[in-house]
């Protein structure tokens, strides 16, 4: 993991909590997740967001209570178990930010999110948490620009045709993070099946090409696996675009490569989205393949809910993405920005690329087992701002 290189805030202030409703529509200890939050100038006036701790929150210095409500538009594409809990978490901070969060779901319909967008502004919303959508990410950029209204993404980057981050964006590296998860699962199969021919090892790789973020964490993957097992070719690529971002195109894809492939005797399966990783492990349960197959993925709410009753199979770890993680610096971010003690040009600024134009956020990362989740995400609550 990165290290820590912002400087925790010597006091945040913190409220008591009560969990409210969505407005509208809608082990052993583990170790601290870390951030690449700089420490250029900690405290300066000029760049508040210098401060972010581990998890990106900051305080701008700015009393939430001394001013009025803002009014926040969460957006996203789909009922996504991963949004659904952010906008859970961006809820429950709200007292902590002052703000009133709206939820908005546009139901896989780009013109509706667009749409919405528009009625939203004119009805007078201070500004936008949004998931914007690879498929027409430069199009709700527009609209959103558009606006006037200060605005943060999550999770797909913005980027222009010389790959420079356009949007702020809070979200995970894909080439890393790619190339822990693979390097965990090699790493730790001799936990279940002891020593084996590595020649007999295949890779299974999910992609979702149209997505740069999704296809960094393929390519991040197939590094790692090649600098692992030099000279290994069962390596198999599994895109998803010739489905959908579901289970059951993670399933299908799966089960075709699983099956006709018996020179490969032992499977790793780092998936891009947890949906497909859901689908390959319902591939390996139905091909009667499980003891032979060790999957991991990026995010963690559908496994964590398997954990949460028991479940032992062959998806082992994840890379969390506790929805706090997000909902902390975006709230934090677009709360300055309202506040005017941010500029778009000034917020994280202190950790931008030379190459980008905005900030692209990445979160700190870490990969959690049945053992080691719950106390994981109890401390990313914390550093929340949240008791």
């Amino acid at each position: 993991m990165k290290k820590i290189l912002a400087l925790l805030l010597v006091s945040l202030m913190i409220f008591s909590l009560t969990a409210c409703g969505v407005k509208t529509e809608g082990a052993g200890k583990t170790s601290a997740p870390t951030s690449n939050a700089a420490s250029a100038d900690p405290g300066s006036v000029n760049n508040p967001s210098a401060n972010a701790n581990a998890i990106g929150f900051f305080t701008d210095g700015v009393d939430p209570n001394s001013r009025d409500t803002y009014n926040i538009v969460f957006a996203y594409m789909r009922p996504m178990a991963l949004f659904l809990n952010i906008r859970d978490a961006l809820t429950l901070l709200e007292p902590v930010f002052n703000v009133k969060i709206t939820d908005y779901c546009a139901n896989s319909d780009i013109d509706a999110m667009i749409q919405n967008i528009e009625i939203y502004a004119d009805q007078g919303v201070d500004g936008f948490i949004i998931v914007i959508d690879a498929s027409a990410n430069l199009r709700i950029k527009e609209v959103l620009d558009g606006t006037g209204l200060p605005y943060i993404d999550i999770l797909n980057s913005v980027r222009d045709e010389e790959g420079s981050a356009i949007v702020h964006c809070i979200g995970m590296e894909g080439v890393s993070v790619g190339k822990e998860m693979t390097k965990w699962l090699f790493d730790n199969s001799k936990d279940y099946w002891g020593e084996i021919d590595t020649s007999k090892l295949g890779l299974l790789n999910f992609t979702f090409s149209p997505n740069e973020d999704f296809q960094d964490r393929y390519d991040g993957n197939l590094a790692m696996f090649q600098e692992l097992v030099p000279g290994n070719t069962n390596i198999f690529e599994a895109d998803g675009v010739t489905g959908g971002l579901n289970e059951e195109t993670g399933y299908n894809l799966a089960s075709a490569i699983l099956s006709t492939h018996p020179e490969v005797e032992y499977w790793i399966i780092p998936a891009c989205l947890e949906l497909y990783a859901q689908g390959a492990m319902r591939a390996a349960e139905t091909l009667g393949m499980q003891d032979r197959v060790l999957i991991s993925s990026v995010n963690s709410e559908v496994l964590t809910a398997l954990w949460d009753t028991g479940y032992e199979g062959c998806w082992v770890s994840c890379v969390a993405s506790a929805p706090f993680q997000y909902a902390a610096p975006a709230l934090s971010g677009i709360v300055s920005l309202l506040n005017g003690t941010e500029t778009v040009e000034s917020l994280w600024s202190s950790i931008r690329k030379p190459t980008d134009q905005l900030t692209f956020y990445e979160i700190g990362t870490e990969i959690v087992t049945k053992d080691t989740y719950v106390d994981y995400f109890d401390y990313v609550r914390r550093e929340s701002g949240l008791s």
